[in-house]
């Protein structure tokens, strides 16, 4: 079964992914300064950044999300996943509705991130799971 996580960062993702080993101290230093927000992937078991986000969250969760539309469509249709590590309702919301316009997954399922997913990548942050066909 293959299947693919992204996350895009909480708040203070930098700190999280560093204090992981995940990236340098210089950086965590940098991409919090300049208030950068990593999309996190997870693919055949290790994690990797794969792009970056600026703004507020309500902004970037929903582009990461638009980002991923073709692996979307792509995906087997049976459910996709939204887990978060304490998001606004108003944001997993929002990724809801957008995931449920296409009308390509039969279940949308809302779980909360486990403790690796959380420590790794800090509060609030949020992931769209699939399994690709």
């Amino acid at each position: 079964m293959s299947g693919k996580k992204n996350f895009p960062d909480g708040k203070v993702t930098f700190i999280y992914l560093y204090r992981g080993g995940r990236c340098s101290g210089l950086a965590a230093m940098l991409g919090t300064a300049l208030k950068l927000h990593p999309r996190i992937a997870v693919s055949e078991g290790a994690m990797h950044p794969e792009k970056k986000y600026r703004g507020k969250p309500h902004k970037y969760v929903l582009d990461y999300v638009k980002d991923m539309e073709q692996d979307l469509l792509n995906a087997r249709n049976d459910r996709v996943f939204i887990t978060h590590s304490g998001c606004d309702k108003e944001i997993v919301d929002s990724v809801r509705d957008y995931l449920g316009s296409p009308g390509v997954f039969r279940e949308i399922h809302e779980t909360r991130a486990g403790s690796v997913v959380s420590s790794h990548c800090g509060p609030g942050t949020l992931g769209v799971l699939f399994i690709a066909k």
